[in-house]
C-alpha cells in the first residue's frame, strides 16, 4: 500500500491520511477535555497549576464565563439591574449583549453550566474538524500547535462564549452556496450575543451588487430594531465593556501605548492618541501591501481564501475596536489554512503562521517569568511606622509579608 503523512516518525497509510487529517484534531480535543477533567476530579492542585498559565489567576472549578452568563440572567428573571452593581452578582456586572438575558427564559440555571461547558468543548472539537485540511506535516503541527495553545485552553476552560461563537462561525463558512443567507443570519446571531462577530459581514463585499444592497438594507433595519427594542441595555453593555492592564492575556491597539504609559515612557493622558497613530500607520502599511495579498489570495481555493478572510476580519476588529482577553485569538485558527498555502510565495507569508504560534502561546513564558508581588508605596510606608513602632515600645515581632493574592468553488456559501 502507498504511504502518504509521516507522523511522529511512523508512516500512515494514504487511505487513512485523510480520516487523520480530518478527524484527528477533533479528537484529540475531546481527548484533552477528558484529561483535564479527570485532573480536575484526582489531581486538584495540578488542575490549578494549568488554570494560572492563561492570566496568573487560579480557578478552582471550569467554565467561570459560563456560569456568570447564567447567574447574570437568573438575576434579570428576578427584576435585577445587571447592569449597574447588585447584590445578585455579588457587586459586579453583567458585561454582556441585553440578548444574552433572554436566554433566562430557558429552563436552565448556573447549575447547569458544566454541562454547557462540556458541550462549548464538544462545538470546538468538531469545528477543528471543519477546518480547511492541512497540506503538510508542517502544516498540520501549526493547526495543532494553535488548537492546543494556552489562548484556546483559556477559552475552553472559561466555558466562554467565544468558543460556540468560533464553532458557529465554522458552521456558516462550510454551508453551501445556494445557502449562504443562512451563514450571514448565524453571523447576525452571534453579533448579537457578542458584538464583534458583525466583522465576518465583511464577506458580504465578495457579493454582487444587488445581494450587497440586500443584506445592507436588511442589516440596517434589524441594527434599528435592535436599538428599539433594547437600546438602553445596549449602550449600558458597551459603556461598560471591560479593560484592563495591557500587561496581562489581553490584546488591542491600547495595549502598547497603556502599558508604555504605566512604565512613565509617554505622558500620561496620551494612550489613545498614540494608539490609533499606531493603528492608522499599520492600516496604511497594509493598504500598501494590499496589491501583493490581492495575488497571493487569487492563488488559494475559495475554501482557505474564505477562511483566511473570515478570520483576519475578526482578528482586526477587535484588535481596533477594543482591548481583548486573550482567547478571543482563537480566530487565528481560521487563518492558518491558508497562509501555510501562500508559504512557498515568499519570506513574510513563511513567517507569518510562526508569528501566530509565538502570540498564542506568550502566556506560558510570561507565566514563567512572572515576577513575584511586590509592595505598593503605601503598605510599604505602614509597614515602616509600625516596625518603628515596634521597635520604640520593645516590641519583637516579624511583620508578615502580603500574600499574592467549504470545499473549493461555488459549493461554498461565501464562494465567489
Amino acid at each position: 500500500m502507498a504511504l502518504g503523512l509521516q507522523i511522529f516518525g511512523g508512516a500512515v497509510p494514504s487511505g487513512q491520511k485523510n480520516w487523520l487529517l480530518r478527524y484527528g484534531l477533533g479528537l484529540s480535543c475531546l481527548a484533552f477535555v477528558v484529561f483535564f477533567a479527570l485532573l480536575h476530579a484526582v489531581a486538584p492542585h495540578a488542575y490549578l497549576f494549568f488554570t494560572r498559565i492563561p492570566d496568573g489567576a487560579a480557578k478552582a472549578h471550569p467554565f467561570v464565563d459560563l456560569r456568570d452568563i447564567m447567574r447574570g440572567g437568573a438575576c434579570w428573571r428576578q427584576g435585577v439591574n445587571v447592569y449597574a452593581p447588585s447584590a445578585c452578582l455579588d457587586g459586579g456586572v453583567f458585561n454582556y449583549s441585553p440578548l444574552l438575558l433572554r436566554a433566562a427564559w430557558l429552563p436552565f440555571g448556573p447549575q447547569d453550566a458544566p454541562v454547557f461547558g462540556l458541550l462549548f468543548c464538544c462545538a470546538y472539537a468538531y469545528a477543528l474538524t471543519r477546518l480547511p485540511a492541512p497540506i503538510s506535516r508542517d502544516a498540520l503541527f501549526l493547526l495543532a500547535a494553535a488548537a492546543f495553545s494556552p489562548a484556546a485552553y483559556y477559552a475552553l476552560e472559561q466555558g466562554n462564549l467565544d468558543t460556540l461563537i468560533f464553532a458557529a462561525t465554522v458552521l456558516a463558512l462550510r454551508l453551501p452556496w445556494r445557502r449562504r443567507r443562512w451563514g450571514y443570519a448565524i453571523f447576525a446571531l452571534c453579533a448579537a450575543a457578542k458584538f464583534y462577530p458583525a466583522s465576518l459581514f465583511a464577506l458580504a463585499l465578495r457579493e454582487d451588487r444587488r445581494s450587497l444592497k440586500i443584506l445592507i438594507a436588511i442589516a440596517v433595519a434589524a441594527g434599528l430594531l435592535g436599538v428599539a427594542l433594547y437600546g438602553r441595555d445596549l449602550l449600558a453593555a458597551i459603556r461598560i465593556i471591560p479593560s484592563g492592564t495591557p500587561f496581562r492575556a489581553s490584546f488591542g491597539r491600547i495595549d502598547l501605548p497603556r502599558g508604555l504609559v504605566m512604565l512613565h515612557f509617554l505622558p500620561r493622558g496620551s494612550a489613545q492618541l498614540v494608539s490609533w497613530a499606531l493603528a492608522l500607520l499599520a492600516l496604511g502599511l497594509a493598504a500598501g501591501r494590499r496589491h501583493g495579498w490581492s495575488r497571493a489570495l487569487a492563488t488559494l481555493g475559495e475554501d482557505a481564501a474564505i477562511f483566511l478572510i473570515a478570520g483576519a476580519a475578526v482578528t482586526v476588529f477587535c484588535f481596533l475596536a477594543a482591548q481583548n482577553i486573550e482567547y478571543r485569538a482563537i480566530f487565528l485558527l481560521l487563518t492558518l489554512p491558508g497562509l501555510t498555502r501562500l508559504a512557498p510565495l515568499g519570506p513574510v507569508f513563511r513567517l507569518l503562521p510562526g508569528v501566530i504560534i509565538l502570540l498564542l502561546w506568550e502566556s506560558v513564558p510570561r507565566a514563567l517569568l512572572r515576577p513575584r508581588p511586590t509592595l505598593s508605596a503605601g503598605r510599604t510606608r505602614l509597614l515602616l511606622l509600625a516596625a518603628a513602632r515596634g521597635a520604640v515600645v520593645g516590641a519583637d515581632r516579624r511583620i508578615p509579608r502580603p500574600r499574592s493574592r467549504l470545499r473549493d468553488g461555488r459549493n461554498h456559501a461565501f464562494a465567489r
